[in-house]
């Protein structure tokens, strides 16, 4: 489909289907696979949705796309209601005719608004298989705010109200955002194996693959899951932590790639729902053991080490609350949207900042906010 011919009900199709011929005699051997990638791109091309398919058959075969189960460009996060095209890339040689691309609504038709993504029943089933059908699974929700959790103590209820509070409070401080486009789903495992697995079977679902994570929470293609510890209980802060990023994700279309600004933002929120002793003291030391490079090395717009994350939380809330700066953080955001990166350096105009400058500023905002 060319630019302008997908359809602007799109969002309310469930499947893409085409046929895919491989002529016999291109195919070398004869038993060789390729990979392609279908692709919705959004009208200026800088973000689509895609899934990866492999073509390991000859003569003609229909090929299934479940728009429910693709992934993100590494770019900003894509909209489904600004896609316009729909393309093909190949990740290595291959020879084929496509033909008959056709989207389909499978019964139940969606509802008017409806938007392609799982939803809180399919990452339900997902993450708990046949008990997400019954009792033991039990999903809160308020306005947006989904949680979903299998385990008995935790206060779903509880943590929907918090989380509702938090997400005020950041909507307090960035006017700009966009409003959610779907749920903002937690996931809080009873079982931490099992919440460990959760993204290799998220990864499968959506065609790759990737390694059971060992972090203490992860956030996935917008949805922050956990697991319960009846140490920290309903409020943990870990959950308050993945759920800024699927916020952010959702608001800013800045996905979580573990790099200053998300990782910022996110630590600020989380000192200022869950403050620590000691975190001033903490602040104005480190200021002192700080080089001249600090911002460069955090700002680099690549994941940062964990002990860098004070620092990053430290610049972002200047960028929030000093009079100078706040009101060039929508512009500063935009700039990220628009290349997909949080690297700082393209950044320090719209900031009307050199480095030496930020960091002067920087270090002044946190003796004068921290001492």
């Amino acid at each position: 489909m060319k630019k302008g011919e997908v359809p602007p009900e799109l969002p309310r199709f469930d499947t893409l289907r085409f046929w895919v011929h491989r002529d016999p005699a291109a195919v070398d051997p004869p038993a060789a696979a390729s990979s392609i990638e279908v692709r919705f791109y959004e009208a200026d091309g800088g973000a689509y949705f895609c899934r990866q398919v492999t073509l390991d058959h000859v003569g003609w075969k229909q090929v299934e796309v479940p728009l429910k189960w693709v992934r993100w460009s590494d770019t900003r996060i894509p909209r489904w209601e600004q896609v316009d095209r729909l393309g093909f890339y190949f990740h290595d040689a291959a020879d084929i005719v496509v033909d008959a691309c056709a989207l389909t609504d499978e019964l139940p038709p969606n509802a008017a608004d409806a938007r392609p993504g799982p939803g809180p029943d399919d990452i339900a089933r997902l993450a708990f298989g046949a008990a997400a059908d019954t009792e033991r699974v039990r999903v809160a929700t308020g306005g947006p705010i989904v949680v979903i959790t299998d385990a008995p103590d935790l206060d779903p209820d509880a943590l929907v109200a918090h989380l509702g509070r938090l997400a005020a409070t950041i909507a307090v401080d960035t006017p700009f955002a966009d409003e959610p486009a779907g749920p903002l789903m937690v996931v809080v495992f009873a079982d931490e194996e099992a919440y460990r697995q959760f993204p290799v079977d998220f990864a499968a679902a959506l065609g790759g693959t990737v390694r059971p994570t060992q972090a203490g929470g992860i956030t996935i293609r917008g949805i922050a899951t956990s697991s319960w510890h009846p140490r920290y209980g309903t409020l943990r802060p870990v959950y308050t932590h993945e759920f800024i990023h699927a916020l952010l994700s959702a608001t800013l279309r800045l996905d979580n790639k573990q790099e200053w600004f998300q990782e910022g933002m996110t630590t600020h929120y989380q000192l200022r729902f869950h403050p620590q002793a000691g975190v001033e003291a903490d602040v104005v030391r480190s200021l002192d053991a700080a080089d001249e490079n600090i911002l460069r090395e955090v700002g680099t717009g690549t994941g940062i080490p964990l002990e860098r994350y004070r620092v990053a939380g430290t610049l972002c809330r200047m960028l929030l609350e000093d009079p100078d700066l706040a009101p060039r953080l929508p512009a500063m955001v935009a700039a990220m949207q628009k290349t997909g990166s949080t690297a700082l350096e393209p950044l320090l105009p719209v900031l009307g900042l050199t480095w030496a400058e930020l960091d002067t500023r920087w270090r002044d905002f946190c003796r004068t906010t921290y001492q």
